[in-house]
């Protein structure tokens, strides 16, 4: 499929979906924690043991969020060998997810054991997958016309591809892993891909699903089957040795088939269907993830039903992924929920076997378009680092004690306030009730600032902005934002707040969000005004 002379100008757009890439991972790294913001732990784990704390490493933490899956694999990397006792009460079903074992391997090797360096390069080995499989897709897909480009941006700027890279998951390394076979596989290289089949299967138990292409182009060659199911075999050895050792190691931990992850043929895919027009029409959905959700699932439907429509056996990249397509059918819902859900991810093999299919020609490029929906919201899908610790520069330095260096005011807000939401360039934070923003004044002196801001609340209540026993504001709050500003608040040397209050108790106000809710605010603006002068 890649032949032509390289067009200078889609070229430059392939490499600025790198520089898009670099500088997008350069805004997750956080001073001090260097890129774990990426494995997502969670400051509110479901589970019992502190395990950063336990093993003695720095790890960014989500403010009131139980994480995800990656907070789970990561731990795997700084103990591949699973000899802690302790994995069985910080690793959700310990066994499930000990099976993908690969790239916690890579991650320790590459870390060389040393602990911090291993959550970096754990969190930061998918941004080298997802450009590695651009490198090796441009074999397939290089910058010669606009068709290829776009398939090659199909995949690269995927919700799955992006959702991995930026959550630190399998799925984009365990998708190169299998682009790789089908090279070989190309190329007549069949051990090689065996191999490397082999390997995947360690990554992401599904992989092994790929060794549908080791299998003879002429279906009716009996010599061939013979050689494919030994490669077969050869493919599934890993995997099976491996479910041994855990069985052995941890036999009553857990189960090695995920909860829910299978269902009867189209059961949990129809449903899918339901529950999107379900979300859709009752507006409860922010528009960010619904359309994401909808074209993720219509996507992934036009991709399968493609492939299992469209009978390429001789064609290694149909045998390798139409597997994938016949377990689009049997789904649960586990992988469907959400938005916009695991599927986008489970399913990126289809996403390549697609791309490498269908025909070219103007009569399917709608069809095209369709498979490849999301690549309009992978990157938009991408959360933003959102600021959990603020920091602002005391702007008057004429006011600071000559000698002194210039110091920051830091900003917190604890519990009980929820975690930074944001949508664009508009960032809030809802309340669960009364709330403190604790202010930390780094001089030995008072402070003088000036702050600002917008609130509302769902039902309407009377706010009030309080220092200690003081009112400095007061506003009855609606649906609508209120601007509210305060000039000359002191805060004395080390640790103080400013509080919010209301007269009306928090409540539930959406079915579909079971957080109770008291006053939002927005646009919080802190302006140093300088150090108060000690009084004689």
């Amino acid at each position: 499929m890649g032949t032509g002379k390289v067009r200078p100008g889609l070229a430059a757009l392939y490499l600025l979906a790198g520089l898009w890439m670099a500088v997008k991972i350069s805004d997750y790294y956080v001073s001090g924690y260097g890129f774990t913001y990426l494995i997502g732990v969670g400051e509110e784990t479901p589970l019992a043991i502190d395990w950063a704390e336990e093993r003695d490493v720095v790890v960014y933490k989500h403010f009131r969020s139980p994480g995800y899956d990656a907070q789970y694999y990561a731990q795997l990397a700084l103990d591949p060998m699973l000899g802690d006792p302790e994995l069985v009460d910080s690793v959700d079903n310990l066994s499930y997810r000990a099976r993908r074992i690969l790239f916690a391997w890579s991650a320790y090797l590459f870390g060389f054991g040393q602990p911090n360096w291993v959550l970096n390069v754990f969190a930061l080995q998918n941004v080298v997958c997802w450009v590695l499989l651009g490198i090796l897709l441009w074999r397939w897909f290089p910058p010669v016309d606009l068709d290829r480009a776009f398939r090659w941006f199909g995949i690269m700027l995927s919700i799955g591809a992006c959702f991995s890279v930026f959550s630190a998951l399998v799925d984009a390394p365990s998708l190169l892993l299998l682009a790789l076979a089908l090279k070989w596989i190309e190329q007549g290289h069949k051990w090689r891909a065996t191999a490397m089949l082999a390997l995947g299967g360690l990554a992401k138990e599904t992989n092994v699903l790929g060794a549908a292409a080791l299998a003879p182009s002429d279906w009716k060659s009996g010599k061939g089957w013979g050689h494919a199911v030994l490669k077969g075999a050869v493919v599934a050895v890993p995997l099976i040795v491996w479910f041994a050792i855990l069985r052995w190691r941890l036999p009553e931990q857990g189960q090695l088939a995920g909860a829910r992850n299978f269902a009867l043929p189209f059961v949990d895919w129809g449903y899918r269907w339901q529950e999107l027009w379900v979300a859709a029409t009752a507006d409860k959905i922010d528009w960010k993830y619904l359309p994401a959700a909808m074209a993720t699932h219509l996507s992934l439907t036009v991709q399968a039903g493609f492939l299992l429509g469209w009978w390429r056996w001789r064609d290694a990249g149909w045998r390798l992924t139409v597997p994938f397509a016949a377990l689009t059918l049997v789904l649960g819902a586990a992988v469907w929920e959400g938005y916009p859900g695991a599927s986008s991810r489970v399913l990126l093999p289809m996403l390549l076997g697609f791309n490498l299919l269908v025909p070219t020609g103007r009569r399917w490029v709608a069809f095209l378009v369709l498979g490849n929906l999301t690549m309009w919201f992978g990157p938009t899908s991408i959360e933003p680092k959102l600021e959990e610790l603020h920091s602002i520069n005391i702007v008057n330095r004429s006011a600071l004690i000559p000698a002194g260096e210039l110091q920051e005011l830091a900003v917190e807000f604890p519990r009980p306030w929820h975690r930074a939401e944001s949508n664009g360039d508009d960032h809030w934070r809802w309340s669960e009730d009364d709330v403190d923003i604790v202010f930390n004044n780094p001089y030995a002196v008072p402070l003088q600032i000036e702050v600002r801001g917008q609130w509302s609340a769902h039902s309407g209540r009377m706010a009030y902005l309080k220092q200690g026993d003081q009112v400095l504001w007061q506003q009855y709050l609606g649906k609508p934002r209120a601007d509210w500003r305060v000039v000359g608040v002191i805060l004395p040397p080390g640790k103080s707040a400013l509080r919010i209050e209301s007269d009306t108790p928090p409540s539930q106000t959406d079915p579909s969000d079971s957080r109770r809710l008291a006053v939002c605010l927005r646009r919080l603006s802190i302006r140093g005004i300088g150090l108060v002068e000690p009084q004689n």
